[in-house]
């Protein structure tokens, strides 16, 4: 096209009607005006070539938030798992109080036992701070998107309803209770073999379970964990349906936009 404009150029400027001074200013302004086409055509090819780079950027994103989301979602597979057991157990001594148990001591102080065990959950966040970070989010070409990624990793409610019963489990103060031995905590520790010549060999509770769990303190506490898991699963059956929608998201993003 450049090429183009010249012939013209060099056209008017051989034409014997024309002026000296005409020609010179035709010829001057049609280097500028090929000047500044080539400048607008380098700066249009640049801009295109930008795009198409941030374009190819974001969609490496996408891909990295997809695995993060996978690894997500069977976190919080595994937590359901772990407090299902865990509610399980609570439900079961918090019954026993107006039942007959067949269970052994040992069977009941395994299951209080596993009650004070949790479980944090902290999503994976690498890509997305990246994203954030890098400024690519408002590189997104849909806002739908960018508010459910917002939305996903700024509402942490699954991490802090699984913190807070680890809070619980943490600020029991077993001194205020005259039934429960502290020594069976440290049956887990026994087992696990963790601490280097370790010496204690006891694989049997001390408390009576059977009274523990009939005892105000021991009710309360068991009662505490069971309202701070109804939390839990609140959260995680929210929280999937949030993974799901975001992935179904990125999923439409990258066959629109590959």
């Amino acid at each position: 096209m450049i090429k183009f404009f010249r012939h013209i150029r060099k056209q008017l400027f051989s034409e014997e009607k024309t002026g000296r001074f005409s020609k010179y200013l035709l010829y001057a302004f049609g280097e500028i005006f090929l000047v500044v086409i080539g400048i607008l055509i380098a700066i249009q090819l640049n801009t295109l070539k930008s795009k198409a780079d941030d374009e190819a950027k974001v969609l490496k994103y996408m891909d990295g938030l997809y695995h993060d989301l996978n690894q997500d979602l069977e976190r919080m597979n595994e937590l359901f798992t772990f407090y299902s057991d865990n509610t399980s157990s609570i439900q079961f001594l918090l019954k026993s109080a107006d039942q007959k148990l067949t269970l052994s001591n040992d069977e009941l102080g395994t299951l209080f036992n596993s009650a004070l065990d949790y479980r944090k959950y902290t999503n994976k966040k690498s890509t997305y701070l990246s994203l954030i970070n890098d400024g690519f989010i408002n590189k997104i070409n849909d806002e739908d998107l960018i508010n459910a990624i917002i939305v996903y990793y700024e509402t942490p409610y699954l991490a802090w309803s699984t913190e807070i019963y680890g809070n619980i489990a943490e600020s029991i103060d077993f001194n205020t209770s005259d039934i429960y031995d502290s020594r069976d905590g440290l049956i887990g520790l026994n087992e696990s073999n963790s601490i280097p010549n370790w010496q204690m060999t006891n694989n049997q509770y001390h408390t009576n379970y059977s009274e523990l769990i009939n005892s105000t303190w021991g009710i309360n506490i068991l009662t505490r964990f069971l309202k701070q898991s109804h939390f839990i699963f609140i959260n995680l059956e929210t929280y999937k349906l949030k993974n799901a929608h975001l992935r179904n998201e990125i999923e439409n993003y990258k066959k629109v936009n590959s």
